[in-house]
């Protein structure tokens, strides 16, 4: 049976109105969220060192961090995304950034209170990976 060619023209469109607006998973930003979730997770546990012994490897951490950042605000219908590296990137927050002001400030930790953080900040990670893995369904 032939359909008229209105109504599948229509359907179409609908179609690709509906994929235009959502973003699009992207592998690249997937897997460099678990890397950075595993080089921030390594260098949290060093909270209980002075922080001075590692604060190059922070600022690296930190750079990486805000190009991950970056290339989510340049992808379209991110929204959530964004918000989501706002909190774990926010310096008077208490996530990531929050957590590596407060070590700074204090230059070093309690082993509790890193602990702790670091069940917050790997959260906070996989919120944002599983956010990204929604995308590919």
């Amino acid at each position: 049976m032939n359909t008229p060619f209105f109504p599948r023209a229509i359907c179409l469109l609908s179609l690709v109105v509906l994929l235009s607006c959502s973003a699009v998973y992207s592998p690249y930003i997937y897997d460099r969220t678990a890397e950075l979730k595993t080089e921030t997770m390594t260098l949290m546990n060093k909270g209980t060192e002075p922080f001075g012994k590692y604060a190059s490897k922070i600022d690296q951490l930190k750079a990486d961090l805000e190009s991950v950042r970056q290339q989510e605000q340049l992808r379209r219908h991110n929204s959530v995304k964004q918000k989501q590296w706002a909190l774990q990137l926010d310096s008077t927050g208490y996530l990531l950034f929050g957590f590596l002001n407060k070590w700074k400030q204090d230059t070093v930790l309690s082993e509790t209170f890193v602990s702790l953080q670091r069940k917050l900040v790997g959260e906070a990670f996989d919120l944002i990976q599983e956010t990204e893995k929604d995308r590919s369904n």
